[in-house]
């Protein structure tokens, strides 16, 4: 096949697939922002081939192909190749994920936030009560932090130990404060 009749080929699928999908979108859920999408894809490669980008994309296929074809497949080439396929299916999943939006992503940061405001707190208490006992065991054990996977509750608050000193009931009525001027109790 002669390169002008492969160019051909291939800007008639680029163009025909993308009026298919954007039909399709139209017909299912009367979306003219997949109308639009779809429209924008097909007229791409006309722009491509009346500018010549086109023979210039085919050719570089063509040079793919022919590394392909006349390359002794390493141990290395292939892993290169299986990173890459991995790059492209890990961006094709994230286009169909579901975006967030503008509301949800605050929600999220202030969640975030509170939880850093928490574990910060709660980190700072037992550190500040540990240095002040005197003894070889200053230091706080592997077993006693929380680990930052671990979910920490906000929706009630901590319940107050009876020996704790005044300094730390004033940083819990803190953090009880803090928690109800965001909603949390």
């Amino acid at each position: 096949m002669s390169e002008t009749t492969v160019v051909a080929v291939v800007t008639i699928v680029l163009v025909v697939l993308p009026l298919l999908w954007a039909l399709s979108g139209w017909l299912s859920r009367r979306s003219s922002r997949a109308m639009l999408r779809g429209l924008g894809l097909a007229v791409l490669p006309i722009g491509l081939v009346l500018t010549g980008l086109m023979r210039l994309l085919v050719r570089a296929i063509h040079l793919v192909v022919d590394w392909f074809t006349g390359t002794a497949m390493t141990r290395t080439i292939w892993i290169g190749v299986i990173v890459i396929v991995i790059g492209l299916v890990t961006w094709f999943v994230a286009g169909f994920m579901t975006p967030v939006d503008r509301e949800t992503g605050r929600q999220r940061r202030q969640d975030h936030a509170t939880r850093k405001k928490a574990r910060d707190a709660s980190q700072a208490i037992p550190a500040s009560t540990s240095t002040n006992a005197p003894g070889p065991h200053t230091t706080r054990d592997a077993s006693e932090t929380t680990p930052a996977s671990a979910p920490v509750r906000t929706s009630r608050p901590v319940p107050e130990k009876p020996s704790a000193p005044a300094s730390d009931n004033d940083e819990d009525a803190e953090l009880e404060e803090i928690l109800r001027k965001r909603g949390i109790e």
